[in-house]
């Protein structure tokens, strides 16, 4: 039996393979847990009516919580296909949410780069929401990260983690669409369920099959026969009255 995939759980795994750990002190994201910075988790907090605290006291469900509605349902990943929406999600979380958008809006093609996910992008979006735009989403990233350390040469230090990471990514949507193509389709939920008959009961078909005018034939004799078969029952009840 084949389970369903859940997407949302499926990107939140790559992603945190990626986000563990407190962060890097010259981070410009400041203080981070888990891809969650201080900034995201006070505005958490106060939604909920909680008293600001340290990002470092996040528990797994306040994680999940966020994760969920600040990136994944904010960001629109839940109108992608499974590569596509992984892509797009660790985006979201990694540049935040209009910079997902402007990666999505430059890998799809021939739209404005706002930030903006507007009835243009969507539009667009229904055409090519595949795992190619996925693998275009990639690469882009790739050479953004090339461009921010030579427009900072300071972030020089984390350039070739971020090409890990999005070489991983790239690698694990083809893994993802690979696995996919080699599953066997599921049988029919109606006969699969059904048990093969034993072999003495299963109807053998005849080695010579019949043409249709022996078949006739035989018909015709079998109702010969019912006929007769009557006709003697009407005559032993008319003797016994």
């Amino acid at each position: 039996m084949t389970h369903s995939i859940n997407p949302f759980a499926t990107a939140l795994q790559f992603t945190l393979k990626w986000e563990g750990g407190a962060g890097h002190p010259q981070d410009l994201a400041g203080a981070v847990n888990r891809g969650i910075s201080q900034g995201t988790y006070d505005t958490y907090r106060r939604n909920k009516g909680l008293s600001v605290q340290s990002v470092q006291l996040l528990s797994d469900s306040e994680l999940e919580e966020i994760y969920f509605h600040s990136y994944w349902k904010l960001s629109k990943a839940d109108l992608m296909c499974l590569p596509l929406s992984i892509v797009h999600f660790d985006t979201a979380v990694n540049f935040h949410v209009p910079g997902s958008i402007e990666f999505l809006q430059e890998a799809i093609g021939g739209l404005s780069i706002d930030g903006k996910f507007g009835p243009n992008t969507q539009r667009a979006l229904e055409k090519y929401n595949n795992l190619e735009t996925a693998k275009r989403y990639c690469h882009s990233r790739i050479a953004y990260r090339h461009q921010r350390v030579k427009a900072d040469p300071s972030q020089e230090i984390f350039l070739e983690g971020w090409l890990r990471r999005d070489r991983d990514l790239l690698a694990y949507i083809e893994q993802l669409a690979q696995s996919a193509t080699e599953t066997p389709p599921e049988k029919s939920p109606i006969f699969s369920s059904v048990p093969p008959l034993p072999e003495q009961t299963r109807v053998q078909e005849p080695a010579n099959p019949t043409t249709s005018e022996e078949k006739s034939e035989e018909v015709f004799k079998k109702l010969q026969q019912a006929i007769a078969l009557l006709q003697d029952i009407v005559d032993t009840l008319k003797t016994t009255r």
